[in-house]
Parts: structure tokens; C-alpha cells; sequence
């Protein structure tokens, strides 16, 4: 476990051997629990909405999307970037569900991408239970619908691919009243198994990256400003204490 200092938050990084153990004491819990991937572009977003720092903060685990973005974050052992690159997380997590015969329902923005989604899962464990279904349009009220859905059906996992600002809200509008033991909210940068990343898909995520870069070096930049400030405003205090006792 090490703690991560972001622009305007702390996160949590767990080694995949914790995760696994704190997904397991989600499954069957009775109480939904939201596991979100983070990649470059939800972070750079996030550093500037509040909204979007208080959506990360939510959650109750969570994931890197790439190695590059744990390395960024400040990630350094060695087996654990390894962790993150072979993508160990979400191959464990579909192994015991698969295992089980969990049943899954999964949300995307389209039916191409629902059929992506079930496509790229399916490359990583061929027998998932997939019970259901949903496509999220950007109408709220069309959300209870899905709920009333999800709830019929009570599904082990929910697995969305969906935008973060739309997941974002729309899991903080359904979170308390779904039925199922955990939400795994993926994110669409994602490139899952060992399917070949689209050169235009490539080409965003490393600008993402570089911005994330920008923003932390500021953020750092910013950081030391303030503790020099402090410093210097402690030896001021400490000079005049030090004159007025002479």
C-alpha cells in the first residue's frame, strides 16, 4: 500500500495482492462498491473540477488503466508497474467470477460499444455469466429505468465502458439504490487483453500523458512554493521572538 499525492487529492495505490483481498470482502458484502481505473485524461480532467476529484475520492478502490500513468503517479517498485502492465487486476477479478458463474451486466453509451465491451471480456475469460445489458443515454430520468433493470436481475458485478463525466454521475445518482456487490467502472482509454491499441487512441493517450505530466510538475512546483513560504515565514516569527527577548 503507498499513498499518492495528486492535484487536490490523495489516492491510495494497493499492491494487487491487496486489491484482490479488498474486492473479495466487497463480493457479498450486501452493499455496492465502486471500483474505478484512472487513466491520464480522467486525471488531468479531475485536476481541475472538483466534481470530478470528489467522484475519485467516492470510490471504493481504486485501479491505473497503465503502467505509464502508476509510473507518473509516482509508482516505482518494479513488480508492481509489472502488475499494472499485464493488467493482473482485471484478469483476477473476471477469473473468480467467471469461475463462479457470477452473473454480470454490463452499461455502455452505444450497442457497438456494449458488444466491444463484451467482446474485449470475453478475451480475457471466455465463460463470464453476462445476464444483462444496458445502454446509458444522457437523459437522467432514463437512469431509474436501468436501475429498476439492474435490480430485476441482481446481478453479482456491474462492468460499465462508459465516459468518466457520465459514469461519474450516474453512479453517484444509483450507487445506494442497486442491487449487486460491486461496479466496475472501466475506462473506455482502456485497451483490454492483448488487442492492439488504435494508432489514434495511441497517439491521445500520450498527449493525455504529457498533460498529466505538466499539471503534476506544477502541482509540485506549487507545493514547494508554499513549504519555502512557510519556512521562511517561521524563521521571521522566530527572529522577532528571538529580538523582543533581547
Amino acid at each position: 500500500m503507498q499513498k499518492i499525492n495528486l492535484p487536490g487529492m490523495t489516492l491510495t495505490d494497493y499492491s494487487l495482492r491487496e486489491a484482490i483481498g479488498i474486492t473479495d470482502r466487497f463480493l457479498g458484502s450486501g452493499s455496492l462498491n465502486t471500483i474505478l481505473f484512472i487513466s491520464a485524461k480522467i486525471l488531468v480532467g479531475a485536476g481541475v473540477l472538483a466534481e470530478q476529484q470528489e467522484w475519485i475520492r467516492d470510490a471504493d478502490l481504486i485501479i491505473w488503466s497503465n503502467a505509464e500513468i502508476a509510473k507518473q503517479a509516482g509508482i516505482k517498485a518494479k513488480d508492481r508497474i509489472r502488475e499494472v502492465e499485464d493488467q493482473d487486476y482485471i484478469k483476477e477479478v473476471l477469473q473468480r467470477l467467471g469461475r463462479e458463474k457470477e452473473p454480470l451486466y454490463l452499461l455502455a453509451e452505444s450497442e457497438e460499444d456494449l458488444e466491444k465491451l463484451e467482446f474485449d471480456l470475453r478475451l480475457l475469460r471466455e465463460d463470464l455469466n453476462i445476464a444483462g445489458s444496458g445502454i446509458i443515454g444522457g437523459a437522467p430520468e432514463e437512469w431509474d429505468d436501468e436501475a429498476n433493470r439492474i435490480n430485476t436481475l441482481a446481478p453479482t458485478a456491474i462492468i460499465s465502458w462508459l465516459q468518466f463525466d457520465r459514469q461519474g454521475r450516474l453512479i453517484e445518482r444509483m450507487k445506494k439504490i442497486l442491487n449487486a456487490d460491486i461496479w466496475l467502472g472501466l475506462d473506455p482509454q482502456m485497451v483490454l487483453g492483448s488487442r492492439k491499441e488504435p494508432f489514434l487512441k495511441k497517439v491521445l493517450s500520450k498527449w493525455y500523458h504529457h498533460l498529466f505530466q505538466r499539471q503534476l510538475l506544477e502541482y509540485h512546483a506549487n507545493e514547494k512554493g508554499q513549504t519555502e513560504e512557510s519556512e521562511n515565514a517561521g524563521e521571521e516569527i522566530t527572529e522577532e521572538y528571538d529580538t523582543e527577548s533581547e
